[in-house]
């Protein structure tokens, strides 16, 4: 996961957060669910859903540019 964050660091920047956080987070909840591993995959959600919210920020403060 840390290897898909510093890859899009360098290639895009600072708005890889909330794009990394969110494709993260999708890979550890299918992960957590093939795993059948509850805590990993309750974590996932609640990363996926921080990173939607950080999406969505990021929309709003683009188009307010």
């Amino acid at each position: 996961m840390g290897i898909i964050m510093l890859i899009g660091f360098i290639t895009i920047g600072f708005f890889i957060f909330p794009i990394g956080i969110t494709l993260c987070s999708i890979i550890g909840l299918c992960y957590g669910i093939i795993g059948k591993d509850k805590l990993f995959t309750r974590w996932s959600f609640i990363g996926l859903s921080v990173g939607i919210i950080f999406l969505i920020y990021t929309y709003y403060v683009i188009q307010g540019m």
